[in-house]
């Protein structure tokens, strides 16, 4: 016994040694570790700069997507159950939750992933024109129209650049949402900014404005002006620029009908 003991003494450093050779953690095992382990598809990668309508037009047309969708959005031949221009059903939809079933494509495979033929900008400028079908951006015509009522209603709070930064924002508790947050807005529909606008968020410092008027403004906030603000709010994540080459040769893009 006495033997066995000594041996393993004498063999303990050894075994030590080994284990924390860096060559034998160069070995095999390092295939074990799969490449795209924190790519799942749950994972969402957000723009570094905003996504705009007209590139997403680009890639639309680049994938073809006309060939189910239709040029109007609302279907070729049964081949899409979805109607784009539909604006009810386009005012339930995240932008977050159609980036994933774009980029990754549905569970049942109906819709092809688009993630090895688009780059994570124009996924998400794809998004966004998907969106525009039903719900066209505020021009800058038009946000220039709602911007000074934003500036004299909003702005105190949120910062005229929608940072959540206005005069007041150090005095409350939350803060002020920041609009240039694409994480935190990307995972909202359109109906429940509308909501948030028209009738507050209790217990938070959002007042609701649905039914008031800025008199200064000439301004009357009824239903159809609190969608003029929503679509505010979206300018600051999207853009009506365009950056992309509209030729499809001079694009990475693949043709999603061949």
């Amino acid at each position: 016994m006495k033997k066995r003991i000594s041996l393993l003494i004498t063999l303990l450093p050894l075994l030590l040694a080994s284990c924390s050779n860096k060559e034998v953690l160069q070995g095999k095992e390092t295939s074990l570790i799969k490449e795209n382990i924190t790519a799942g598809k749950e994972d969402i990668i957000y723009p570094d700069a905003t996504p705009s309508v007209p590139d997403g037009q680009i890639v639309w047309q680049k994938l073809n997507c006309a060939s189910c969708h239709g040029i109007d959005g609302k279907g070729v031949n049964g081949k899409s159950s979805i109607n784009l221009s539909d604006k009810n059903y386009m005012n339930r939809q995240k932008p977050v939750d159609q980036y994933k079933f774009l980029v990754y494509g549905d569970s049942q495979g109906k819709h092809p992933a688009i993630d090895k033929l688009v780059s994570r900008r124009e996924a998400w400028s794809l998004v966004f024109y998907v969106r525009s079908i039903a719900r066209p951006p505020a021009t800058p015509e038009q946000v220039m129209e709602v911007d000074a009522v934003f500036g004299s209603n909003c702005a105190v709070c949120h910062g005229k650049k929608g940072y959540g930064d206005g005069p007041l924002a150090h005095n409350l508790e939350p803060i002020p949402a920041n609009f240039q947050d694409f994480k935190r807005f990307y995972d909202r529909t359109d109906s429940i900014l509308w909501d948030h606008i028209a009738n507050g968020i209790k217990w938070e410092g959002m007042p609701n404005f649905l039914g008031k008027e800025d008199k200064a403004k000439n301004v009357q906030f009824t239903d159809a002006y609190i969608w003029k603000l929503v679509d505010y709010v979206r300018h600051f994540h999207e853009t009506t620029e365009k950056t992309l080459p509209s030729s499809s040769q001079e694009s990475k893009g693949k043709n999603l009908s061949t």
